[in-house]
């Protein structure tokens, strides 16, 4: 079996147990100090990547198809919750409208610019005016929906309610007016 050198120098006398410790002692830290030299180097050569290497390319598309997917995911998940509020405000209209095929008085209503109008009959007119009941729209026809049913409709998609009330803006405590009821005669 093949002594290595230091042994063979210790054998013949050459050099002291001590001389070769520190010969010994000497070599590690070259090797340290040439390890640490060679991660500084990695660390700038790291810096100063290749823009044109195949892998440099690759890692970079791989990223970008990545972003890619996310925002079509996002994409999807924003039209999966507009779907769903969608059937939802729909369940509720179509479950919770009061509209009464025998109302006779119409209404007139601001929806945006334009003004438009739905039958009613005189309770549903008053339980407009005080807030109780809303006008809900769906597929371009209009439904009258209890306030309860208008706030779900709110929270779920707001321009389904194009006409709603709010009690409390109804009610003004200074009103000298509030006593006294519109006339029949000026109801439209």
């Amino acid at each position: 079996m093949a002594q290595s050198l230091r042994d063979q120098l210790l054998k013949t006398g050459l050099v002291s147990k001590e001389q070769a410790s520190k010969a010994e002692k000497q070599a590690k830290s070259k090797t340290h100090q040439q390890q640490k030299q060679k991660k500084k180097k990695r660390g700038k050569n790291a810096e100063a990547v290749d823009t044109n290497s195949a892998a440099y390319l690759a890692a970079k598309a791989r990223e970008a198809e990545i972003e890619r997917a996310k925002a079509l995911n996002r994409q999807k998940e924003a039209e999966r919750i507009q779907k769903a509020s969608q059937a939802q405000v729909r369940d509720l209209i179509e479950h919770h409208h009061v509209n009464d095929p025998k109302a006779e008085e119409i209404y007139y209503f601001v929806e945006g610019k334009l003004v438009n109008k739905i039958e009613v009959t005189l309770k549903q007119r008053e339980q407009l005016a005080h807030g109780h009941l809303a006008i809900s729209v769906l597929e371009d026809e209009y439904y009258l929906v209890p306030d309860a049913i208008a706030e779900k409709l709110l929270e779920r998609l707001p321009e389904s309610v194009c006409f709603h009330k709010n009690l409390e803006e109804t009610i003004d405590k200074d009103d000298p007016y509030a006593a006294y009821p519109v006339p029949d005669d000026f109801i439209c």
